[in-house]
């Protein structure tokens, strides 16, 4: 997209924003959003939803607090989750997973190509149960979230005092 179709396209979204109103595009059922859009939600989900499960530890620093949500919500801790839940989900969330996957975006250094794009596609994941909005599911897999990011902790930092 070039410059001025994007400085168009902000006003045009700002205005719908402001307004409280949709922008003229199609409209589409959740499984068929853009994989990165709905990454772009399922992080944000994601994210709150591990930080309100920090903040319920009783961790009193918000140092700390900062430090683990970061770590738990990084490409490597959502690619070592992804890869331990994905033989559990549905054919149809396998397939947002993989359309995720497969969107070209650019991985950080902080990480693999594949790490990348698997914590794309459970981001894209979450995204989708949110925007759907199938909330058990979404309580069942963020539980599993929950669960898997623990096993990564114990993992990474297991034997600490």
């Amino acid at each position: 997209m070039k410059f001025k179709q994007l400085q168009a396209l902000k006003k045009r979204a700002y205005r719908a924003f402001a307004d409280g109103k949709r922008l003229d595009v199609p409209d589409q059922d959740a499984a068929h959003l853009d994989s990165i859009n709905l990454a772009f939600v399922g992080d944000a989900y994601y994210a709150l939803t591990l930080r309100k499960r920090l903040v319920e530890t009783g961790i009193p620093h918000v140092q700390v607090l900062h430090t683990l949500a970061a770590e738990f919500v990084s490409a490597k801790a959502q690619a070592y989750v992804y890869r331990r839940i994905h033989d559990g989900l549905t054919d149809e969330e396998k397939a947002v997973c993989q359309r995720a996957r497969n969107a070209y975006t650019l991985a950080p250094k902080s990480a693999t190509v594949a790490e990348y794009h698997d914590s794309t596609a459970l981001e894209a994941l979450v995204g989708y149960l949110v925007m759907a909005g199938r909330q058990e599911r979404l309580d069942t897999v963020m539980g599993q979230v929950y669960e898997e990011t623990k096993a990564y902790c114990n993992e990474k930092h297991g034997g600490m005092e």
